[in-house]
């Protein structure tokens, strides 16, 4: 019997990534490696067979994705549960420069922990929360079948470690390059696969 498996990738590298900035909500402009290495994605996953492709709705994801399915032919579904974590006022800074503006914000947000709210912004908490209610939906929608899913770095992150029966407070001690390839597959709970794949990109 076919077993319920979702492919995370995360979108290829952006100018922000380039710059180290944070993201979140905000797009910026896929770099020329970026799309580079989508297109190598593209190629590569046109000898991978799935059932369905989800995406963010992120500029930069859905560029990702729709670089699979212009060989795949599958019909793209956008969902925002798989955004990466809203940054608020620090989207569009390095840390560097969000350290200088919000001392105080910044402090807390990198010592308060999971539940911590950035102003304008959400919690890690509720990431993995919407993060976890899509993988559930997908289970149940689409029961043994082979689903992709294109969203964020951090999305990646949140679900990996709870897949792990890590805490998301610790720390990220596994690489999300950009276009990484996970796979979860559910037996009876979900299970990790595969970790950080680029197959894709290596030459």
């Amino acid at each position: 019997m076919k077993e319920s498996e979702i492919i995370l990738i995360r979108h290829g590298e952006t100018e922000w990534n380039s710059q180290q900035r944070m993201q979140g909500h905000s797009n910026s402009d896929l770099s020329a490696e970026g799309r580079d290495q989508i297109q190598a994605l593209g190629k590569w996953m046109k000898n991978v067979s799935f059932d369905h492709i989800y995406s963010s709705d992120s500029q930069r994801a859905q560029q990702t994705a729709k670089a699979i399915t212009q060989y795949s032919g599958h019909t793209l579904q956008l969902d925002q549960r798989i955004r990466e974590k809203n940054l608020g006022v620090f989207e569009g800074l390095t840390s560097d420069e969000a350290r200088g503006r919000f001392p105080d914000v910044y402090h807390l947000f990198k010592t308060s922990g999971r539940n911590y709210v950035i102003d304008k912004g959400e919690s890690t908490q509720q990431l993995l929360d919407r993060s976890l209610e899509f993988i559930e939906d997908i289970r149940l929608r689409h029961p043994d079948q082979r689903v992709v899913m294109v969203t964020h770095g951090g999305v990646v992150r949140v679900l990996m470690k709870y897949t792990l029966g890590l805490s998301i407070d610790t720390p990220t001690n596994f690489l999300i390059k950009n276009t990484g390839i996970f796979r979860l597959i559910w037996k009876e709970n979900w299970l990790v696969k595969q970790m950080g794949v680029v197959s894709h990109l290596e030459k």
